[in-house]
């Protein structure tokens, strides 16, 4: 009996420091609001994606960059290749257009004119496509 006394006598203590703390509930009470652009309306998907890149140097020592761009769209896309290269804090990019027929690959090229040697030692390269059009 003493021990149902004592959990008895337990409980409004536990109860008052535990329950107190409980999570309550927050954030809006509806459901949310209309965007404030044409309703329903997404954005198109990125059709055009860099498949495979490389680089190497060309004979007057500049950073060529090379590969394919994949077309996940049943139509013919054209973008626009972006090779960034950063070399001690200083950004130089090289730009190639380059038309993807639908379902398909293309291949892309362009001179970024930037010694390769200084790249190879301390650059840092970052390819991206974007559709044409789309800047």
């Amino acid at each position: 009996m003493k021990r149902r006394t004592f959990v008895t006598a337990l409980l409004p203590a536990l109860s008052a420091g535990c329950l107190s703390s409980l999570p309550r509930a927050t954030g809006p009470r509806g459901p949310p609001e209309a965007p404030a652009s044409e309703p329903g309306e997404t954005p198109e998907p990125d059709h055009l994606s860099i498949e495979t890149f490389d680089y190497e140097g060309t004979d007057d020592d500049q950073l060529r960059a090379f590969g394919t761009v994949d077309n996940r769209s049943p139509e013919e896309r054209t973008g626009v290749v972006r090779v960034r290269v950063t070399v001690d804090d200083e950004e130089t990019v090289g730009t190639a257009e380059v038309t993807v027929p639908g379902d398909s690959t293309a291949e892309f090229e362009t001179v970024v004119p930037v010694s390769f040697e200084t790249f190879r030692r301390n650059g840092q390269l970052q390819v991206t496509v974007e559709a044409a059009g789309s800047d």
